[in-house]
Formats: C-alpha cells, structure tokens, sequence
C-alpha cells in the first residue's frame, strides 16, 4: 500500500516521462524474478546494510541506465527529484541507498545473470506497446519516451 506522501506525490509527477514509464510496466513480472536476490531475503537474517526492496533497486538501476546517471549522481537524483522517489517507491525520511550500494545492487544482478534478462524484459514489453526509451538529452535529467509513430505531441 502506498504511503501518505507516495499517494501525495503520484499526481504531481503524473505527466512525467518517468511516470508514464512507470505505468506501463509489468512490475509484478519483474519483481518475480528478483526475488531470492538477497540471500538474507529467504534467511530473514541481518547484514551490513540497510536491506532495500529489490524491486526498488532494480527501478532505480533503471533511471541511472536511461537517464545516463553515474551512482554517485543516482544517488543524489533519487534525493532531490520526486518523480524518482515515487518510481523507484523511495520517500523522504527513508534511508536512500548510497553510490556503493547501487554498485553492489548491480554487481549481484550480473553475479545472479539477472541484468541483461530483466532488461531485455523490460525493452520487450516497451516495444510490445511500440514505446522506447531514447535515453538522456542534454541534463542528467530528462529521459524521453518516443512512441513508433512519434506521437510524442499527444
């Protein structure tokens, strides 16, 4: 169930291209195959850091690949812009993952040979519904999503 300020945010950022990504995905296919990620995920055991829904990670793995992000600038991304936070299902007051824990994230999706899977899931299901993401123009921000018969101005 999403929170008070995820409820709040969501008609803000409705028009944003991230959002519009947002809803157009099969998240539950996704979320799917992610799970087991975390070996403290079946073990409910403890570890060093803070344990970040996997489903949440991937998303932002996704922003950081679209929006050509280095970690260090996905992890400042993700605290300042709002239509990352509600995308990705972080808030403010949650502990946002740092730099190295996205480079960790990553590093298990190739260890697990996860990461060109999900994403050929996630191009397949764009192209499916003639959507594509044409990655970052100009600023760290702004992804574009193109339709196949450039409908954009729609």
């Amino acid at each position: 169930m999403p929170s008070f300020f995820l409820l709040g945010a969501r008609p803000m950022v409705k028009d944003a291209p991230t959002m519009k990504l947002h809803e157009v995905l099969d998240w539950n296919d996704i979320a799917h195959k992610l799970k087991g990620l975390y070996r403290r995920e079946i073990t409910r055991g403890g570890g060093p850091e803070p344990y970040y829904a996997p489903l949440s990670m991937f998303k932002l793995m996704l922003l950081g690949q679209w929006h050509g992000l280095s970690d260090a600038q996905l992890e400042q991304a993700l605290k300042v812009r709002i239509d990352f936070m509600v995308f990705t299902g972080f808030e403010p007051g949650d502990a946002f993952p740092e730099a190295t824990t996205i480079c960790r994230f990553r590093n298990r999706l190739v260890t697990a040979k996860l990461d060109q899977v999900l994403l050929r899931r996630i191009n397949g299901q764009l192209e499916r519904q003639g959507l594509k993401v044409s990655g970052a123009r100009g600023a760290i921000i702004d992804a574009t999503i193109e339709v196949a018969l450039d409908c954009r101005s729609s």
